[in-house]
């Protein structure tokens, strides 16, 4: 990621599911170092209140803004397209409910948003390749994940690609067919 964020140098990184806020936190350090004025928008169906607070004291809570609700709703999407008008180099990673169609949604909202050249990140498409019933508390699994959305995907666009060259040089990842290389505006 942190290769993929010196390359793009976004001006904008959109993540689904905000969780702790890690990786919120991560990429806007990441940001930090490229310099400019680089912003990340973190979007949760429910964002804990003291994870909000930490979030927010954080000295890089400048680079980031949140935006509670759902993903797929339609009054997040119109605040997320308004928040990304002006922004040249947008990459967006998902990483919200990990189901086939929550996912495959997403990737229809999304993927407008990524410039030619970014990156569309889909994560946890390791799932597909997790045994069977590896997740039996969760509402995904094998037939029914982020690598099942991103394969029907591909069927529909021209615009990516699946990255090998990222995926290669990690050898062990938990996106595998997950990196998504823009290649047309």
């Amino acid at each position: 990621m942190q290769e993929l964020f010196w390359r793009v140098k976004p001006d904008l990184i959109v993540e689904t599911g905000i969780a702790h806020g890690g990786s919120l936190i991560f990429s806007a350090s990441m940001l930090e170092l490229i310099g400019g004025s680089g912003q990340v928008l973190g979007i949760d169906i429910d964002i804990r209140p003291h994870n909000r607070v930490e979030i927010e004291k954080h000295p890089l809570s400048k680079r980031i803004s949140m935006i509670q609700g759902s993903s797929t709703d339609p009054e997040v999407v119109e605040k997320v397209y308004a928040f990304a008008k002006d922004k040249k180099e947008v990459l967006v990673i998902l990483d919200s409910m990990h189901t086939h169609d929550h996912v495959a949604k997403e990737l229809e909202l999304y993927s407008p948003l990524v410039s030619s050249g970014s990156y569309l990140i889909v994560c946890d498409t390791i799932i597909e390749d997790m045994p069977e019933n590896f997740f039996p508390d969760r509402p995904w699994g094998k037939g029914d994940n982020p690598k099942t959305a991103v394969w029907e995907f591909l069927k529909k666009t021209d615009r990516f690609i699946i990255d090998k060259e990222v995926e290669n040089k990690l050898l062990i990842t938990v996106v595998p067919d997950g990196y998504l290389r823009c290649i047309k505006d």
